[in-house]
């Protein structure tokens, strides 16, 4: 087989397993190309594509210097160029080349969505967001495009737009957590509390499937129907209670200015109803994540107060004292499973408080015994961690430009 014919045969068979998602082998094949033929125009950018995850930011920097001083008309190296300058918040570089890549092809939607989101952050918005609508224009079904327009018209303030926008890119998009959250806290901004409240509901119920460990530290509900302790407040509105409690419940474990939020969420409840449980179990979450455990003991005492027989709030004292006070979390538990030895998540504290006393073996054994009776239980929680939430972002943050590397072709 000659050159030429073995390039095409290499690059059409690279082209087929990038399509069905086999990047490393894909990578490969565009590597063995290059090794034939150093300066193949689509090889060279096909390979960055493939590879441009694996090296550092300084290193695809290089490499994107090199793909334009190559291939000075490729719409396409001048969009990689960009994407590697702006991870490394180098914008200047980054916008000149995302304009670059768009002068050399106008329908470039992955660049003009790059460029958009570029500009919203340098505070440019009318230009950045009139280039965002223009990429779902051009490729309706692009998500990510969808994604960021919803985040940049929440971001903007325009709430309404914001809801139209998750709206339709709920039909490309589906439920992806990032879109569902900006969707409910639109709702949320512009008095649709009943709307917002079953979207954060649903989304609260996807967190706890994938989160069994929070769950037993913040108790609350799984379905937004069974939502029953918003207290009898005269002139309330019990859709507000509720939307109000999701949102701060999704927000609580964000970091930095989100946890303030979900605290002010939190006591806007409790200036309706200040024996709202299930608000001041939150504020007692709230405390423990950030390792202020009396204050945490605090809340959560004032919970078990509104509701003495609300195992889950005995629960989650035990849970609290964990670390400081690993005695009386044992005692606590112990009670708990000795009333009820079918409460799983209570076994699963005094298995943790036996091994925080020292008691190893017996914490082995009761764990044991647990798996055996619900392994779908433990094992979810051993693949779970405090911090997983919904996405791990909130409405505040715009979709990161790293994802374009591996656009779908059709």
């Amino acid at each position: 087989m000659n050159k030429d014919k073995l390039i095409k045969r290499r690059m059409q068979d690279a082209e087929k397993h990038h399509r069905m998602g086999h990047y490393e082998r894909s990578c490969e094949l565009y590597e063995s190309v290059l090794k034939i033929e150093p300066n193949h125009e689509q090889a060279n950018i096909e390979f960055f594509r493939c590879s441009s995850d694996e090296r550092p930011g300084e290193k695809n920097v290089e490499e994107s210097d090199r793909l334009v001083e190559l291939f000075p008309q490729n719409a396409e190296a001048w969009m990689f160029r960009g994407t590697s300058y702006a991870k490394l918040e180098k914008t200047e570089e980054a916008e000149e080349s995302f304009r670059r890549s768009l002068a050399l092809n106008t329908e470039n939607y992955r660049a003009m969505h790059n460029l958009g989101s570029l500009l919203v952050k340098l505070e440019k918005r009318e230009e950045g967001l009139s280039l965002l609508e223009k990429a779902i224009t051009i490729r309706p079904d692009y998500e990510i495009g969808h994604l960021t327009l919803a985040q940049v018209y929440f971001l903007l303030g325009r709430f309404d737009d914001a809801v139209k926008e998750s709206e339709q890119a709920s039909g490309v998009i589906g439920d992806h957590p990032d879109l569902q959250i900006i969707f409910g806290e639109s709702l949320y901004k512009i008095g649709n509390f009943t709307r917002a409240r079953k979207i954060f509901s649903r989304i609260v119920e996807t967190t706890l499937l994938s989160s069994h460990m929070y769950e037993m530290l913040c108790p609350i509900v799984r379905e937004s129907d069974e939502y029953q302790h918003q207290g009898s407040v005269t002139g309330a509105d019990p859709d507000f209670l509720a939307a109000t409690y999701y949102r701060a419940f999704l927000s609580l474990e964000n970091e930095g200015g989100k946890k303030l939020m979900s605290e002010s969420d939190l006591q806007k409840i409790l200036e309706i109803n200040p024996s709202h449980g299930y608000a001041l179990s939150g504020i007692a979450s709230l405390y423990k994540l950030n390792k202020q455990v009396p204050e945490a003991v605090t809340w959560i005492d004032k919970a078990i107060e509104s509701d003495p027989e609300n195992r889950a709030f005995i629960r989650q004292k035990a849970f609290i004292l964990i670390d400081d006070d690993p005695q009386a979390s044992l005692d606590l538990f112990g009670k708990l499973v000795d009333s009820d030895p079918a409460d799983i998540r209570s076994g699963v504290g005094k298995a943790w408080a036996l091994n925080s006393v020292g008691k190893e073996e017996e914490s082995k054994a009761l764990l044991k015994d647990l798996s055996e009776r619900d392994p779908a239980f433990i094992f979810g929680l051993m693949g779970s961690s405090p911090g997983v939430t919904a996405g791990g972002r909130g409405p505040g943050r715009i979709a990161s430009m790293s994802k374009q590397t591996r656009p779908e072709r059709k």
